[in-house]
């Protein structure tokens, strides 16, 4: 009896691993074609299946080959305008400096003039002067704030680049410690390795007075008596502290500058779903390497030259580590088949990496512009199925992974083009 249950058993694997489908099977029956990237349109009729897929998820995550990438940006504006009006996604974070984009967003008086100055002033500059961000940037945003959903903009990038931080960071800081009465904020070594570092802090290449800077922030944490990074301030030293070790390991020529990055956006954007958007649902503005994950399931590639494969982690791969999170999140990648490729903010343009033969963008008819493919779907009903396959999943070269575990699904682009000149830079 034993021996007859056994056989059965083995018999039902067979067949359940004879009925997995391969993925280019599964391409090629579950695409959905996208009918327009352009922002103007309002008839969302093609995208109800990624509205669908995404479900109840709390978090979508939208990725990038590049940050040039023209018609991805058209494409993102759109599904952002779709997330916000029929799903209530009312944040938007992008990879851009954390405390610009929450500090000076929140004190910002939301008028048009003002919101597009700001916007434009501390969101980096290979986003906001492209023509093609100009819809979201210049015009949304700002109507939003004359509806009765306004569209908030956050930020969870660690590094420092907006004119707001540049401007009033170091008084911030300064004033916040004074407060807490430390000790070591009266002493000429804060002023010295402290305070006047926040004079440089956007280009700072000289490693001693980043170590020192450093040490700083190590002083200030011995000393604070609130250890909970509830606080906007507590989190904040935490972002400036990761900053700093990034530079520090990018300077000392390691392998981790990245890693150090990813794991610090990962944070802030945790402590933005946990304590200052708990009921609010969060749209993700971010390049394909950071919101990937396992990137251990990328074969050897080109993408990375800095990071050994082994230890690479990105931000996407922190995130998901908290098994809540993971479950209520979607992860959308960008690939693209031909074109040209280059930001804004450099004159080099580059072509498009050419399709390997029988890679994933081969699967697609040469006739179809844009197309969303849910990998997500695709893992619940194949469950065993594990193939790896070429796609330009990363930037715009391609690399053999398994990207059905990499992302949760991908939108296709079939012509891939550079960001005009933005007329409101």
């Amino acid at each position: 009896m034993l021996k007859q249950l056994l056989l059965l058993a083995f018999a039902l694997i067979l067949v359940s691993a004879c009925a997995q489908k391969d993925i280019k099977e599964y391409v090629a029956e579950n695409r959905i074609d996208i009918k327009t990237v352009s922002p103007d349109s309002t008839d969302f009729s093609d995208l109800y299946t990624f509205g669908k897929v995404i479900g109840d998820s709390r978090i979508v995550m939208l990725g990038e080959q590049d940050h040039g990438d023209a018609p991805t940006f058209l494409a993102k504006t759109r599904l952002i305008k779709y997330l916000h009006e029929q799903k209530g996604f009312n944040v938007l974070a992008f990879e851009s400096d954390f405390f610009a984009l929450n500090e000076g967003w929140d004190k910002l008086e939301k008028q048009k003039g003002k919101i597009d100055s700001f916007i434009l002033g501390n969101i980096f500059g290979v986003w906001t002067k492209c023509k093609e961000c100009d819809n979201l940037f210049y015009h949304y945003i700002a109507k939003t704030y004359q509806d009765k959903k306004p569209l908030v903009i956050t930020g969870f990038d660690s590094q420092i680049h907006g004119i707001y931080s540049l401007e009033t960071l170091k008084i911030f800081i300064d004033n916040y410690l004074k407060t807490k009465r430390i000790n070591y904020a009266h002493t000429e070594k804060y002023k010295k390795d402290f305070l006047s570092f926040f004079d440089s802090i956007k280009y700072n290449d000289d490693i001693k007075k980043q170590i020192n800077f450093n040490e700083a922030l190590k002083q200030i944490d011995l000393e604070l008596t609130t250890k909970d990074t509830a606080f906007f301030e507590r989190m904040l030293l935490e972002s400036l502290k990761a900053n700093t070790e990034s530079e520090i390991s990018f300077l000392s020529k390691n392998n981790d500058f990245l890693n150090i990055r990813d794991k610090q956006m990962a944070e802030n954007l945790k402590w933005l779903l946990k304590y200052k958007f708990p009921n609010e649902k969060i749209i993700v503005w971010a390049a394909n390497s950071h919101i990937l994950k396992h990137p251990e399931l990328i074969e050897n590639s080109t993408w990375n030259k800095w990071n050994n494969w082994n230890i690479m982690k990105t931000m996407g791969d922190f995130f998901i580590v908290d098994s809540l999170l993971n479950e209520q999140t979607y992860i959308l990648g960008f690939d693209s088949r031909t074109g040209n490729a280059g930001r804004i903010t450099n004159d080099k343009k580059n072509v498009v990496q050419t399709p390997f033969n029988d890679s994933f963008e081969t699967w697609i008819p040469k006739n179809i512009p844009y197309a969303f493919i849910d990998f997500k779907q695709f893992r619940n009903e194949n469950p065993i199925k594990k193939e790896y396959f070429f796609m330009k999943g990363v930037e715009h070269s391609a690399n053999s992974a398994l990207w059905t575990d990499v992302y949760d699904g991908i939108f296709y682009i079939r012509d891939m083009y550079p960001c005009g000149s933005s007329r409101e830079k």
